[in-house]
């Protein structure tokens, strides 16, 4: 063999070599915040990383609990997650108050919360079956800003319903036993939980989704910060790739992704796993934007989430639309 022929040999080796190490050696560390206990709607998350997702794009991703969607976001933009789980309202909070986090993809692309009822104790065939009953929501919860607001978006006065500030974890319990009439129920989240706990009481779950009486809004997707992604675009491309390979693997295969989940924690009940991720299946693919694959945030909606919020709170405009999330790093 020539020398040349050596040299090229070697550069052919040597540069198969790297590529092999970046696959399969050393990984990128990245962190992700999953705003709650594992469940469906992070399930992509878990799923990518059990199927080796991130790996085949350099990443090692460490999927953390969080402790709600307000914390998550603020967590992220002191730079304590890379990415997380978060909603449209902590983002637009977190901004309002000087914070830099952005929706850069979404995972529920409309709002997932319901009004939850049992459906024995009450007959609710209009919002105005809803006047003066009671509703169980979380002191600091974004519902006691936002339940109102809804109301008056349908015409509603802001006290047609009864809102009572509660601790979060009492609230099923307290519905299920009679003491409140309605709660707020969550689908990829807290409402698969809430309806077997019915179940086995021997009550029937019944829901009104916000969405299908004039909320047009996203719920939650994956945050990151403007910082982050001036630094790390690569990475946030990479993330999100693997993430939704995730998310469309446990869309065409639900029942094998809610064992995987159950197998990385074996504290979680399967069979509400499995209703999550069917939820999570259905908030995840937006119709009107079908073409554009998963994750893509439409304009026209995003305006319309900071609409909402910005009365919700009386903002005052002090947040646009176009700071809170950006389609450039699902390219």
């Amino acid at each position: 063999m020539s020398h040349i022929g050596k040299v090229v040999r070697v550069a052919i080796v040597g540069l198969t070599s790297a590529l092999f190490a970046g696959a399969s050696g050393a990984q990128e560390k990245v962190s992700f915040n999953m705003s709650w206990l594992p469940q469906g709607s992070t399930g992509g998350v878990l799923v990518a990383i059990d199927q080796g997702f991130y790996k085949e794009v350099g990443l090692a991703v460490d999927a953390v609990r969080g402790y709600g969607g307000a914390r998550t976001v603020n967590e992220i933009d002191q730079g304590k997650f890379d990415f997380g789980y978060g909603d449209p309202v902590s983002i637009v909070q977190n901004r309002a108050q000087g914070g830099k986090t952005r929706l850069i993809g979404a995972l529920n692309t409309r709002w997932p919360a319901n009004i939850c009822y049992i459906g024995s104790r009450h007959k609710i065939a209009s919002l105005d079956n809803l006047k003066g009953l009671s509703f169980g929501g979380g002191a600091t919860s974004p519902v006691q800003a936002l339940l109102p607001a809804w109301l008056e978006l349908n015409g509603k006065p802001r006290d047609h319903i009864k809102l009572l500030k509660m601790d979060p974890t009492v609230i099923d319990a307290a519905l299920i036993e009679g003491k409140i009439d309605l709660a707020e129920c969550w689908h990829g989240s807290n409402r698969p939980l809430l309806t077997k706990k019915a179940k086995d009481a021997g009550h029937g779950v019944e829901s009104i989704a916000y969405s299908a009486h004039k909320l047009d809004v996203y719920g939650s997707g994956v945050v990151a910060t403007d910082e982050f992604l001036a630094k790390r675009a690569d990475t946030a491309r990479r993330f999100l790739r693997a993430t939704y390979k995730g998310y469309d693997f446990m869309m065409k295969n639900p029942e094998r992704s809610a064992d995987i989940i159950v197998k990385m924690h074996s504290v979680l009940d399967r069979d509400v796993v499995l209703q999550q991720i069917r939820d999570i299946n259905e908030l995840i693919v937006d119709k009107d934007a079908a073409n554009r694959g998963l994750g893509f945030i439409r304009d026209d909606r995003a305006a319309s989430t900071v609409k909402f919020i910005d009365t919700a709170y009386d903002l005052k405009g002090k947040v646009k639309a176009n700071e809170i999330y950006s389609n450039d790093y699902l390219k």
